[in-house]
């Protein structure tokens, strides 16, 4: 069971398609001014604040009788674009904050979070962190690499009612306030018109359910004599991983209750969305030829791009890097929201999460650290970031905006399946990583006719059983 395909995440995509990209930083700031309208062609500047918000100013907290202290924020924006914005946003801060002067240190993402929690260990932690990633933030708050916010939170306006539900149930777990959701992502589908036509299919008409995606699949796919895949129509796991999440709320299924703080995996959706990955890959000759049809892509290329794919996620932050990433595709690309299961609502979307802003432990001042992290919050960084990076603001008032949508014309179908409000959030458990890595073993044993989805979901179920007594023993507080 070799050749797993680790996630395709928005810096990888950056990475590989020249730096177009980056992520998006949105704190919560109250009654956050709205942007004015930008040039609908492309959103590469972002439209000027109009008016500082109620409950958290543009400039920092003023502290005229205190010296300036120095902070130390660390972030992995070293993309042009990323780091282009971090610089700009940190000089602003320095400028205006009689609070603190910020150095701006770009943590490489080559094993940051290592580098992140070792400091915080050695008790020699930066005074502001940012990841590109939601996924260690609540291990991190388990373990006490990272502080709540809860005592700033009046201070910096940060209300429950502000935030979409699925962000707060993101930012506020086990009790507690750990920081912002900078940004948020989720994916819907992308297709090639021009495949869809050679298909004898409508091209204007994209998958709704998943009988339709599987009868699209069976047209859009070609093999060649001896069975090898030419041409994909569909694939669960190319371009994602096996432990993508989305399709299992596509079955009206999914892995954890965050309000019951307890995982949830051997239901009938979820044993039925197994199945359903189990039947496309027979179609495709099985996961062997999937990976011998990926491995023809190298240096970064990808099949969906390449036009050897028919239908594919598309992260929110995809379409932007179209003129570099698909230059011969892109005039024949489509989107849709992901077809769903019988009895799933059209218009149900999956978040595994996005950006975050955090608070470390043993911050030798953490009031200066907050009014840092309250300018980030702030409608100069609101807008700069998330307008010029392509990307959702988890604040209804700046997402759901003409202005906002005025200014990001790309992101449009993204926010009309966020106005549906049938969006699930990440995993909010400590256990999230180990039960990615456990459930990409579960969906792997079921492709390769190991164990049928049942008895694969309730081998999971039993070695997470086990995996959260020995962490409830080692951290009873939790």
């Amino acid at each position: 069971m070799d050749g797993i395909q680790r996630r395709l995440t928005r810096r990888h995509f950056l990475a590989i398609s020249g730096g177009v990209i980056g992520t998006a930083i949105l704190a919560a700031c109250g009654a956050t001014a709205s942007p004015t309208a930008a040039p609908a062609a492309k959103a590469t500047e972002a439209p000027q604040a109009t008016a500082a918000a109620a409950t958290a100013t543009t400039a920092p907290a003023a502290a005229a009788t205190a010296a300036k202290v120095s902070l130390d924020f660390w972030n992995p924006a070293g993309d042009k674009l990323g780091k282009q914005i971090i610089d700009s946003l940190v000089a602003s801060y320095n400028e205006k904050s009689t609070v603190a002067t910020v150095k701006n240190t770009v943590v490489p993402d080559e094993n940051n979070y290592a580098k992140y929690t070792t400091a915080i260990s050695a008790g020699t932690p930066p005074d502001a962190i940012m990841t590109y990633w939601y996924g260690p933030i609540v291990s991190w708050a388990a373990e006490g690499f990272i502080l709540p916010i809860d005592d700033y939170q009046e201070k910096m306006g940060i209300k429950k009612e502000d935030y979409f539900p699925v962000v707060w149930q993101m930012i506020n777990f086990h009790g507690h306030l750990w920081g912002f959701l900078q940004e948020f992502d989720f994916d819907i589908i992308g297709y090639n018109k021009n495949l869809f036509k050679a298909a004898g299919l409508d091209p204007e008409a994209p998958p709704k359910t998943i009988i339709d995606l599987d009868a699209m699949n069976e047209k859009l796919t070609v093999k060649d004599s001896s069975g090898g895949l030419k041409q994909v129509g569909f694939c669960q796991w190319i371009g994602r991983d096996f432990a993508y999440t989305l399709w299992w709320r596509m079955f009206g299924g999914g892995f954890y209750d965050n309000v019951n703080d307890k995982f949830t995996i051997v239901t009938d959706p979820n044993i039925k969305c197994l199945d359903w990955y189990n039947s496309t890959g027979k179609l495709l000759g099985g996961p062997d030829k999937v990976t011998s049809f990926t491995n023809l892509f190298t240096g970064g290329a990808d099949p969906f791009y390449q036009e050897q794919v028919a239908i594919a996620m598309q992260g929110e932050y995809n379409p932007i890097a179209w003129p570099d990433s698909a230059p011969k595709a892109m005039d024949h690309l489509g989107l849709a929201w992901p077809p769903t299961a019988e009895g799933v609502p059209y218009g149900t979307g999956q978040t595994d999460g996005g950006n975050v802003f955090l608070l470390p432990k043993g911050v030798k001042n953490p009031s200066a650290s907050m009014d840092f992290m309250t300018f980030m919050g702030g409608p100069e960084a609101v807008l700069k970031w998330n307008v010029e990076e392509n990307n959702i603001p988890p604040v209804k008032a700046v997402a759901l905006s003409d202005d906002f949508a005025k200014a990001t014309p790309l992101m449009k179908p993204w926010i009309e399946l966020l106005k549906q409000d049938k969006m699930g959030p990440a995993i909010t458990s400590p256990l999230a990583p180990f039960f990615f890595d456990h459930l990409s073993t579960a969906v792997q044993e079921v492709l390769y006719g190991k164990k049928d989805s049942k008895q694969s979901l309730t081998d999971l179920t039993q070695v997470m059983d086990e995996e959260a007594a020995k962490f409830k023993s080692s951290h009873p507080n939790w």
